[in-house]
């Protein structure tokens, strides 16, 4: 007999949990800023270990780093599979926050917090999708793995430290604010620094230097004028244009001394083929131009600190036509769609596990002063998770 979880979930303990987990400062260590330090992911693993230990499910404890660590939870299939539920733990600063990151508050249909969108909600309701089943005594037919992941706001550490093992899984559902939409695919992401460099005078007698801020001037209007057209030219149906971003830039020492370096960091949101070689003798072009023009100009690419490529999966896959037949059942429909942002999905696709991003919020206000998710969505969303857990079953 078919098992239909519509209905089944509690809003009320969804939000308590979620309330719980917007409380626990998880900021990652790497982001926190303006005094308010990163509580990292410890408090996390604490509370979700005695969420479980009271529900009876087992999980084991996997290091990341030095007192940052993975939880991995399982619930045992009696046929045969595997199919992993993942969710990142940590989130980004508060700065600038007009809302008390840690106090959360309904109102008005939406819960209020630093994490309840990216990705808290989808923990919760992850957490939450697990109780369902082990409290109804079902059991699915493939193993169910449930990952509560370090690191992902910086490096993405945790992720790949789960997948290092080598282990392939039939599918994995990586839990992100998509609106209840099943996205089957998102873009890569490169980030690295470019240098200039100069020589410092006194800034009374300019001539006697040369200014790297002024050169780095020209490169960033060369790639808006040159490279950033060209990226824009192909359109993905689900994801859009590959994008450039200059997002900060650094210089100078004094207010009266001529600038001898000038640091930029870009960002590129990449598309399937893409390579950073390509990208870099792109920019390596136009910095020749700029030093044919002026033989002291000194720029370097540096080498990307972070190089992640895109996600595609196929509509085909077992994974995601049961994803959307969850989303029919629950929801009476669904919506196939794409993220813009990176995430952890991109991880298992390259490991050869078939991946899909979906979860309660909505991206857009990740990150932001005031971050929320709209509850209506939780309850939503744990339905979905757990009837995943009973419908999928693997390909051949």
């Amino acid at each position: 007999m078919s098992i239909s979880f519509q209905g089944r979930a509690n809003q009320q303990e969804i939000i308590s949990l979620l309330s719980d987990l917007v409380r626990i400062n998880s900021i990652n260590p790497f982001t926190g800023t303006l005094g308010v330090d990163g509580g990292g992911e410890q408090g996390m693993i604490e509370y979700i270990s005695r969420y479980f230990d009271a529900q009876g499910i087992p999980y084991t404890l996997q290091e990341v780093l030095p007192g940052r660590c993975n939880l991995v939870a399982h619930i045992k299939g009696g046929g045969k599979g595997a199919l992993v539920f993942e969710a990142h733990i940590d989130t980004v600063s508060v700065d600038a926050m007009t809302i008390d990151p840690f106090d959360p508050v309904c109102r008005d249909g939406k819960l209020y917090g630093r994490g309840s969108s990216d990705c808290k909600g989808s923990v919760a309701t992850m957490m939450y999708a697990f109780s369902m089943l082990k409290k109804m005594g079902i059991t699915p037919y493939c193993d169910i793995y449930f990952v509560a992941a370090a690191d992902e706001e910086y490096a993405y550490r945790g992720v790949l430290k789960f997948l290092e093992d080598g282990n392939r899984y039939d599918g994995a559902v990586i839990g992100e604010p998509t609106d209840l939409h099943v996205c089957v695919a998102n873009k890569g992401v490169t980030r690295f620094f470019v240098t200039a460099r100069g020589t410092a005078c006194h800034s009374s007698m300019p001539w006697k230097g040369h200014n790297a801020i002024v050169d780095m001037a020209k490169l960033i209007t060369k790639i808006d004028a040159v490279i950033k057209p060209c990226l824009a030219q192909d359109v993905h149906p689900l994801i859009g244009p590959r994008t450039l971003s200059v997002t900060t830039i650094t210089g100078g020492e004094l207010v009266n001394i001529t600038p001898d370096f000038c640091r930029i960091q870009v960002d590129v949101r990449t598309l399937a083929g893409d390579t950073f070689e390509k990208l870099a003798a792109d920019l390596q072009a136009l910095i020749g131009e700029l030093k044919a023009e002026d033989p002291a100009t000194d720029i370097t690419i540096e080498t990307p600190y972070m190089l992640d490529s895109c996600m595609e999966t196929s509509e085909s896959e077992p994974i995601v036509q049961s994803a959307c037949v969850a989303c029919d059942k629950i929801m009476g429909t669904h919506v196939v769609d794409g993220l813009l942002c990176g995430c952890d999905a991109t991880k298992f696709s390259r490991a050869g596990t078939p991946a899909l991003v979906f979860g309660p919020g909505d991206i857009k206000v990740a990150h932001t002063v005031d971050e929320f998710i709209e509850t209506y969505q939780l309850t939503k969303a744990s339905e979905v998770y757990a009837q995943l857990c009973v419908d999928f079953r693997p390909g051949n």
